[in-house]
């Protein structure tokens, strides 16, 4: 169910960067729309959608380099999550000092850190792929 789930939020990422972005920017920052994005921002918001729904269809879901690329953005995310958030901030947006988190964000990128931890950790792995039904 979320492995469909999130094939389905790829497929839409792939096709429909934009729209993803503006939601995106909706719904965690105070003030959407007073920053511009750099213009390579929507080509990687789609190859990001295609990674992911790549991952999904075809286990293991990611070779070593990746995996290991995982855990060290989400070790980074664990250990210092408003560095984080700073640092991407000002590398995706032209004029990012105008830019206001809501206060969920920084909680919601420690866990998301977590969590690119576990997968780099242990991988993605269905009941198929384990045996176990």
């Amino acid at each position: 169910m979320l492995r469909s789930l999130l094939a389905v939020l790829a497929v839409v990422e792939l096709l429909a960067p934009e729209r993803v972005i503006e939601f995106g920017e909706r719904l965690a920052l105070e003030n959407s729309g007073e920053a511009s994005l750099q213009p390579w921002i929507t080509p990687v918001a789609r190859l990001e959608g295609l990674v992911l729904l790549v991952a999904l269809v075809r286990p293991p879901a990611l070779p070593g380099p990746l995996r290991s690329m995982l855990g060290w953005f989400g070790l980074l995310a664990v250990l210092s999550p408003r560095g984080f958030i700073d640092y991407w901030t000002d590398l995706v947006y032209e004029d990012a000092a105008v830019l206001a988190w809501k206060p969920w964000v920084v909680p919601a990128t420690r866990a998301i850190g977590v969590l690119y931890v576990l997968l780099a950790l242990f991988g993605w792995r269905s009941k198929e792929e384990t045996g176990n039904d």
